[in-house]
């Protein structure tokens, strides 16, 4: 995470979103990583998961028009702090920033023509082709689509986590995660704009490599990957994982930041959090695997 702000009205989060890519590699559940440019001002240098902000062109009628009525998303799953059910325009905005983030960074393309099926080589050819522009004009996306006579099946996301930035950070996002499998036959390959490399490994080998120090993993990248660990352990394989999820309690989970040094991220699961200042969440029952994460833990930088 960024160096928290001198203290003053905390900064509105933007609407942000982020896809866990999972494929299943000879028994093993690998999940893809990207690592920001070292020269970007937030998270440069660190390894995320594909995702990005919210824009206009995700809740545009065009963006809309992609998505069949079948495939449209149950959105009182998606709340607020507040507790309120997101308007289904900024519930399904944000599944189409996940696709169009996904595709623009890593080139992978969750999209499926009318009948289901996953877009062929020379389908992908030319969404390839695509794709440097649709980095500067996202609007693109959508029209690429249309072109194309694809659509979004959203109901193939499965909504994951939800994370808030802590209030004293300057640059702020209120990011939903998402799990989706890697469509059969695609490849994934970095942008070189706002990522420089990218790698598939474990859940496991991942916490190891943030543990080690080989990896600059941020914080709420790491919790969720503890968590898809627990789940990998628990569920084997990728069809079990995507079934036993699809309908799990998503909490927000906006961390707090001690003052002093060496500062820390608590979680609104320790005993201290009601202390601290900040922006909070209000008191929730927490879901066990929630509660089986660090509560409290270093900040990166």
């Amino acid at each position: 995470m960024s160096q928290p702000a001198k203290p003053t009205t905390p900064v509105e989060p933007r609407h942000a979103a982020s896809v866990l890519l999972l494929r299943e590699q000879r028994g093993s559940i690998e999940v893809l990583l990207t690592r920001r440019h070292e020269n970007l001002t937030f998270m440069g240098g660190m390894w995320v998961f594909p995702g990005g902000g919210l824009c206009p062109a995700d809740t545009a009628a065009e963006a809309f028009a992609t998505i069949p009525e079948s495939a449209q998303l149950e959105c009182h799953r998606l709340r607020d702090l507040d507790g309120n059910a997101l308007p289904a325009t900024a519930c399904h905005g944000l599944a189409i920033a996940a696709v169009r983030e996904t595709f623009e960074e890593t080139g992978v393309l969750l999209a499926t023509t009318a009948e289901g099926h996953h877009a062929d080589n020379d389908v992908l050819t030319r969404m390839q082709e695509r794709r440097h522009a649709i980095l500067s004009q996202p609007e693109r996306f959508a029209t690429s689509l249309q072109e194309e006579h694809l659509q979004l099946d959203l109901r193939r996301l499965v909504y994951w986590a939800h994370w808030i930035t802590p209030s004293v950070i300057a640059k702020r996002f209120d990011t939903r995660f998402y799990l989706a499998r890697l469509p059969a036959g695609q490849v994934a390959v970095i942008d070189a704009v706002e990522t420089t490399e990218m790698t598939w490994m474990t859940p496991a080998a991942l916490i190891a490599a943030a543990h080690d120090g080989t990896m600059l993993i941020s914080r709420p990248t790491l919790y969720n990957l503890m968590d898809l660990d627990a789940s990998v352990r628990q569920h084997i394989s990728l069809n079990a994982i995507l079934s036993a999820e699809a309908r799990r309690d998503v909490v927000p989970v906006l961390p707090k930041i001690t003052k002093g040094e060496p500062r820390m991220i608590v979680m609104p699961w320790d005993n201290e959090y009601p202390m601290l200042i900040g922006s909070g969440v209000t008191p929730l029952t927490y879901p066990e695997r929630l509660l089986s994460l660090p509560s409290r833990a270093p900040m990166e930088r």
